[in-house]
């Protein structure tokens, strides 16, 4: 790299175009008492928090050691109008050093301060440099750290600060902006100026506002790197050319309000990313090409030794534990036991992690580690097993989608084994220790896990809609010999809600799920030989079976709601209009059945009707069958939601379906004493 620039040196001239809108132009301390009243139609009055500008800019700039850096600044203006804003009044800041080069990120040019109106005047109380706090989060990362003083309800915050970052070739993406968050914003604005050496990618993601300012132009630059020959000589070259300059600002942003079934609200956020394809520093230079096709990249992450590198190794160390794990078994049975075997005697640290925090042989010993690190080990077990075995990498939903074509190792933040036995290939998940051979948590279903494979890198596609949830509830009441009901109820779980319980009862004892269960029943129930099958039959799902005993009362009139507690009680779509999808982590299928005895000395005097209604055609159905014949009455509930994802366009519709179905679910049975 530093022979490129060396030798590079090129004059380029071209044209300039006129521009006529400009940025904020914004001065540090520039506060006025009308300031502390917003006025704008994006702000409610619940709102606990208003930024008044939120404003960044990135650019590119010789420096003293050769080569570049990149140039962050922000700057922040924000009203805190209520207590449960107060945590804004800390700020945190990511910086990254070397960690094969003796350099780091440099945070500089820091000013904060609080100011409070009181009596008609501005009090300022600015925050001095010392108090920045410097936290170390692992070997390449620190965490800059400030609280605001005296922050009050109605306080305005505000500060800015720059980040010199040597890193443009190491990282290979710049600084991305998002113009929307969890408050509304009056202004926000990104500036970036890119010079003519390097090509980036640009990626504007999300629901899009309507941009204020959405402008390019091109500036010509010239940019002087120098570079140090020894004690007393330096070497000084200069780069000129157009670089290109990018403005993009939003007024009056709404607040993104998360609602239910969202996967993440990163996928949905107006924002705009980088990332560096490559670097050309003359017309005779050679291009570097640093984003590099998934081919290249796959066989990158094999030679590094922060992922792959140790998989390319016998790892003989290994294969006296395998031996006493598998024992005489094979094929799928061996590998089983070297999954529960990490599944049971690993503890997960981290779960959102793409690269090794420590050697194999280090997290063998230790027992600990990152996803990464326990399932690459699984991986290496594996293939020393003689399986074939491979690492995978994936975004999991909260993570946010992933731009598929292009190999950006930032977008993910999961790491899985793929292990291929007899022609059929299971993915496997170590590091969630609840979690059956070949199953995955919902939150891995966001679209595809890439295979970490030289000679064919392929997708595996882990779309909600290929996840199937089902469930089933069957009910059967009986009157015993005092005339007094009693009742059956066995619940089989879908695989999704078994991990759930699972996960649940590593902090609570069994017997308080069944204290739940009592507690959700709308009258007075004894539960009795209460039991949780499978519940550690991990490849299963649970089934929830108990006895109860019912004391429905002696009225002349009772009031029976035949769903007990499988009833859906309350519509998860509470806002009239959607702007994004819903995003349920899987296809539902919900079964109901209810055998029952009418209780003895009543007859039937109202009995709900049936129903059958669709969801757009074929996208859903609901079923709601029941009748009444001699003394027994009958009921068949079902819920079936054929896809996972709705549009927006489906949102009315669905939100309706619910409505539907909970009105539906709450009618009750009335039974009248016979006299």
């Amino acid at each position: 790299m530093r022979k490129l620039l060396l030798a590079a040196l090129v004059l380029l001239t071209t044209q300039m175009y006129s521009f006529a809108q400009k940025n904020k132009e914004v001065k540090f301390g520039d506060i006025k008492p009308s300031d502390f009243t917003v006025n704008s139609p994006v702000v409610k009055d619940d709102d606990p928090a208003v930024y008044l500008f939120d404003i960044g800019s990135t650019n590119i700039d010789g420096n003293n050691n050769g080569y570049f850096t990149l140039i962050f600044k922000k700057h922040v203006k924000l009203l805190i109008r209520n207590k449960n804003a107060f945590d804004l009044g800390t700020i945190k800041e990511t910086i990254f050093k070397g960690l094969l080069v003796p350099e780091e990120e440099k945070f500089e040019d820091f000013e904060a301060a609080t100011y409070n109106l009181e009596n008609g005047q501005i009090a300022i109380t600015k925050l001095d440099k010392s108090a920045i706090l410097t936290e170390k989060n692992d070997k390449i990362r620190v965490t800059k750290k400030f609280t605001f003083p005296n922050l009050k309800e109605g306080s305005i915050v505000e500060y800015t600060y720059t980040i010199k970052s040597p890193f443009i070739y190491f990282r290979e993406y710049m600084r991305g902006w998002n113009f929307q968050g969890k408050y509304p914003i009056l202004w926000s604005e990104y500036q970036v100026t890119i010079p003519p050496m390097f090509n980036y990618a640009k990626l504007m993601k999300g629901i899009q506002q309507q941009f204020a300012i959405d402008s390019s132009k091109t500036i010509f630059k010239t940019y002087s790197v120098v570079e140090s020959n020894g004690v007393s000589s330096s070497d000084y070259y200069h780069f000129s050319g157009d670089a290109v300059w990018h403005l993009w600002a939003i007024k009056d942003v709404p607040a993104f309000k998360t609602e239910g079934f969202v996967s993440s609200y990163k996928n949905y956020l107006t924002r705009v990313q980088f990332q560096l394809i490559n670097i050309k520093f003359c017309e005779s230079c050679r291009t570097q090409q640093i984003m590099k096709g998934w081919y290249d990249k796959v066989n990158d992450l094999m030679k590094d030794e922060n992922f792959g590198l140790e998989l390319t190794q016998d790892n003989r160390w290994l294969n006296d534990d395998i031996q006493k794990i598998t024992g005489t078994t094979s094929g799928v049975e061996a590998a089983k036991k070297i999954y529960e075997y990490i599944r049971d005697k690993f503890t997960c640290t981290d779960y959102d992690a793409t690269a090794l925090s420590s050697p194999l042989k280090k997290t063998y010993q230790s027992k600990t580690g990152n996803v990464a690190d326990i399932n690459i080990l699984l991986t290496a077990m594996l293939k020393n097993a003689g399986f074939e075995a491979l690492p995978a990498i994936l975004s999991t939903r909260d993570n946010g989608f992933v731009d598929e074509a292009m190999p950006l190792m930032n977008q993910y933040n999961y790491v899985l084994c793929n292990v291929k036995i007899d022609d059929k290939s299971y993915l496997l998940d170590a590091s969630q220790n609840k979690l059956g051979f070949g199953k995955l948590t919902e939150d891995c279903y966001n679209g595809s896990a890439r295979l970490i494979d030289k000679s064919s890198p392929l997708l595996v596609p882990l779309v909600p809609d290929s996840l199937i949830e089902q469930k089933t509830t069957s009910v059967f009441i009986t009157n015993n010999d005092a005339g007094k009901p009693e009742a059956s109820v066995t619940s089989t779980l879908g695989y999704n809600e078994s991990f759930e319980v699972r996960d649940k009862i590593k902090k609570i004892k069994p017997d308080e799920i069944f204290a739940e269960i009592k507690k959700a029943y709308p009258f007075t129930v004894t539960l009795n030989n209460t039991t949780l099958d499978s519940l550690n039959s991990l490849d299963d799902p649970i089934s929830i079976k108990y006895e109860m005993k019912m004391d429905l009362g002696d009225e002349d009139i009772i009031y029976f709601s035949p769903m007990l507690t499988e009833a859906t009680r309350n519509n998860p779509f509470k806002s009239v209009e959607r702007n994004y999808p819903v995003e349920f982590p899987y296809v539902q299928r919900e079964n109901y059945i209810l055998n029952m005895e009418i209780p003895k000395g009543y007859k039937v005097d109202e009995l709900p009707k049936s129903t059958r209604v669709k969801l757009n055609d074929n996208e859903g159905m609901f079923e709601y069958i029941i009748r009444a014949e001699g003394e027994n009455i009958q009921l068949m509930s079902r819920l079936i939601l054929n896809k996972a994802t709705y549009s927006p366009e489906d949102y009315a519709t669905l939100r309706d379906f619910y409505a539907f179905i909970i009105k539906k679910e709450a009618e009750q049975i009335v039974f009248k004493k016979v006299k």
